[in-house]
Parts: C-alpha cells; structure tokens; sequence
C-alpha cells in the first residue's frame, strides 16, 4: 500500500523530523502535522506540510500532502483522497 510518504522527493541521507502537529477548522475537523526535512548533516533542506480533512457534510475524507524546498519552491503537491 502506498502512503503519503512515499510521495516524497528525498535525497539519500534525508529524514523528516516533526516540527508541530495541530488542528484546525471550526470543528477541528483538519489534522495537520508540519515536517522539516534535513540532511545527514543536520541541515533543514525543506519542509513537508500533511494535512488530512474529514468533510462536516458528507464525511469525506481528503489527504494532500506539499513538499517544499529550502527556498520555498513546491517540490510535491500531492492530493490523495480516499
């Protein structure tokens, strides 16, 4: 099975480290966990931004997931509702 992390762009020696996880929404009805990306050398080379909503009307589920690089470009803006 292929999950979020998978769509990532990582360079050999990259890890992601969880930098805050929090929710939002009038219901809270978004989780959203924020991961920084750094090198073997403990260098931050971007961020990856995961959130996952469950729709108040209808109960949808939606996941997306964005990679950015240390400059901010969108590397992955991945969808993956399910």
């Amino acid at each position: 099975m292929t999950t979020w992390k998978d769509k990532l762009r990582l360079k050999d020696g990259e890890s992601l480290e969880l930098e805050r996880r929090y929710m939002e929404g009038f219901m809270q009805e978004t989780d959203v966990e924020v991961y920084r990306i750094v090198s073997y050398t403990g260098e931050v080379t971007g961020r990856v931004k995961y959130t996952d909503h469950t729709a108040v009307r209808g109960f949808r589920r939606t996941i997306r997931v964005v990679q950015t690089d240390a400059n901010g470009d969108t590397v992955v803006d991945e969808p993956l509702s399910e």
